[in-house]
C-alpha cells in the first residue's frame, strides 16, 4: 500500500489490487471518491477539477 499526499487529498494505491485497478481519494479522513484507473473514470463519489488535475499529474509522474 502506498499513500500519496497532494493538495490536501490522500490517494491510496495497492500493489496487486483487485480489478478494476482503482484509487480511493480521501480528504480529512473521509473518502470522497474512488477512481477507476483502467477506464479513467469515477466510480462512487464526485470528482472536481482539482482532484482530476492531481490524478492526471500523478499518472504522468508514474505514481498511479
Amino acid at each position: 500500500m502506498s499513500k500519496i499526499r497532494r493538495g490536501g487529498y490522500i490517494f491510496i494505491t495497492w500493489v496487486g489490487d483487485h480489478a478494476p485497478r482503482h484509487v480511493p481519494v480521501y480528504r480529512d479522513g473521509v473518502m470522497v471518491l474512488k477512481f477507476d484507473l483502467e477506464r479513467w473514470r469515477v466510480m462512487p463519489g464526485r470528482i472536481n477539477s482539482r482532484i482530476f488535475h492531481l490524478l492526471t499529474t500523478l499518472r504522468h509522474e508514474g505514481l498511479l
